[in-house]
């Protein structure tokens, strides 16, 4: 009977000391006799005690692991950069995560600077602040097989603003600087140009309007001396006499013109200061214009 009460002892005895109570997104990681066993999942979970035994704890959340990596890139420029790994266990692997690894963190650090140094390698200071996206995936493409070897996975890579000494940031600066500066010039250039070609453009138009007026006027005014001729050709004069007339009204018109605009001394220096011609075709004019007017009586 005190065999059995000391039995009965015992095993509630084993039975409480196995009891383990794993909190939400944890793994606990057993052995049996030093031997890997199992993993346990959050809630109530049972072990043989003394023969099994909890010999880790793995959290399931997301951990981050930083590091600082200094790289050198295409162009001979040495930057830190700013790395962070946003990785976690999976439960299914968890005993790779705690076997395998001695310490997570400082090696996972050492991947990443090795990876990292690979890629920056080809690429250049102007590259690394314009184009970490690039670099983003190269990294992940390299660590995320290697992780999950080992019961971790990538979820995020946060690569930082790079960082270099105050001299290359600077010589950096004049860079940048020299080529906005170029870029203006261009641009300013670029703009005087297309001034001068619409100018051009707008003169040739203009030049093409007054070709055509003047073509315009002209034609009017051999309309004009057409009709005028045509005139006195009905009181029987000749070209030449009626042409004289012309030429000699708009002479008088112009000087007329002339003398409404100003203090002008006007030297008129005509062939023939007495107009005879004119003075006879006048009266050549006023004989047949007689003439007509005794026929009509």
């Amino acid at each position: 009977m005190e065999l059995m009460s000391l039995l009965l002892i015992l095993a509630v005895a084993i039975a409480v000391l196995g009891i383990r109570i794993i909190n939400q997104q944890t793994a606990a990681v057993v052995e049996t006799l030093g031997r890997y066993s199992r993993v346990l999942e959050p809630g109530l979970n049972w072990i043989f005690f003394p023969f099994q035994r909890v010999t880790g704890m793995l959290s399931l959340r997301i951990d981050e692991v930083q590091s600082t990596v200094e790289v050198k890139t295409s162009d001979n420029m040495f930057v830190s950069l700013p790395v962070s790994l946003m990785i976690r266990v999976t439960p299914e692997r968890a005993s790779h995560a705690w076997y395998k690894l001695q310490n997570p963190s400082a090696q996972i650090s050492t991947w990443v600077l090795n990876t990292i140094r690979a890629i920056a390698a080809s690429m250049t200071l102007e590259d690394l602040f314009k184009d970490r996206d690039h670099l983003v995936t190269q990294v992940e493409k390299a660590l995320s097989a290697k992780l999950e070897e080992f019961g971790y996975v990538l979820e995020a890579v946060l690569v930082d603003q790079p960082t270099v000494s105050g001299d290359v940031q600077a010589s950096f600066n004049r860079v940048v600087a020299a080529k906005r500066e170029r870029e203006a010039a261009e641009q300013e250039a670029e703009a005087m140009r297309i001034k001068t070609v619409r100018q051009a453009e707008a003169e040739a138009d203009a030049q093409r309007a007054r070709a055509k007026g003047l073509a315009d006027s002209r034609k009017l005014l051999a309309e004009g001396l057409r009709e005028s001729l045509a005139d006195f050709e009905k009181f029987h004069v000749n070209s030449a006499e009626a042409l004289t007339v012309l030429l000699e009204t708009n002479r008088i018109d112009a000087m007329r013109d002339i003398g409404k605009h100003g203090n002008l001394v006007l030297l008129d220096v005509a062939r023939d200061p007495g107009n005879a011609p004119l003075l006879g075709l006048a009266a050549k004019l006023g004989k047949t214009a007689g003439n007509s007017a005794v026929a009509e009586d």
